[in-house]
């Protein structure tokens, strides 16, 4: 990939400081956390870009095409600004008031206003979602979750509604958590310090380890759930060999992330 296309704040670190310091809206605990990590996650879902798909805006599959990309659970939307140069709309969806406030700041930070927006909502409630939210959640190219899929209490239902948004051929990505035997630190660790820190619907930054509902996914779980989200074609799943890093205070964290993706029959 030649260096015009590759998106700026990923390969320049000092950029992506920029995209990830706090706003007012994001909690500075929350960037000093995880800025090692998502920098992570953003470098290694750009070099597996054309193992997620092949339909991009500087690729011949996708070359002169709309394509229309949706974060899930979007947080500050690291994931979908790492791909926006090579699609040509960005949906950013959270729960959390200031997560969308964040990602509508980020994109307006990259100049990415014309074509990424965040909202709120929840796709996965009938009350969760305006019809207008509903809409444009549909006809979906590419849609992605990040680091969110094992706070979900349905993984399941996830993957069936991206799976309905998504057109034809279209590819859903998860970037998440090895199960514990796979994971860097011993079980009884990961089981009382795996914290995110996620934050809640009013946007409070808060301790999220009581909301998780699963400790990862293995490969055949994936596997799994694509298949019931009607996702059956060309399943992969790879484990990064760059763990995630996440610092509290003193301490430093390691968890260790797989991505796995399938289309859409």
């Amino acid at each position: 990939m030649s260096p015009r296309a590759r998106p700026l704040f990923v390969c320049n670190f000092t950029s992506c400081q920029t995209l990830l310091k706090p706003t007012g809206n994001t909690s500075t605990v929350y960037k000093d956390r995880f800025a090692d990590g998502l920098r992570m996650l953003s470098a290694q879902t750009l070099q597996r870009r054309h193992w997620i798909n092949d339909r991009w805006t500087d690729t011949e599959a996708g070359r002169g095409q709309q394509i229309k990309l949706l974060e899930y659970a979007c947080g500050p939307g690291v994931i979908s600004m790492t791909l926006a140069p090579f699609v040509t709309e960005i949906i950013g969806v959270d729960i959390s008031d200031k997560m969308v406030a964040e990602f509508n700041h980020n994109a307006n930070t990259l100049g990415l206003a014309d074509k990424a927006t965040g909202y709120k909502a929840d796709l996965l409630t009938e009350h969760g979602m305006t019809e207008a939210i509903d809409s444009v959640c549909t006809d979906l190219d590419v849609v992605t979750i990040s680091m969110a899929l094992h706070h979900f209490e349905h993984p399941d239902r996830a993957l069936q509604s991206m799976g309905q948004r998504l057109k034809k051929d279209g590819v859903c990505f998860i970037l998440d958590l090895v199960p514990r035997a796979g994971d860097l630190r011993p079980e009884h660790e990961h089981k009382h310090e795996h914290r995110h820190g996620h934050e809640n619907e009013d946007g409070e930054f808060v301790d999220a380890a009581h909301t998780i509902k699963t400790h990862g996914f293995s490969r055949e779980d994936m596997q799994q759930l694509f298949e019931g989200g009607g996702l059956n074609v060309g399943f992969d799943y790879q484990v990064l060999p760059e763990p995630l890093k996440i610092t509290i205070g003193e301490r430093t964290l390691y968890k260790t992330v797989f991505i796995a993706r399938a289309q859409r029959a």
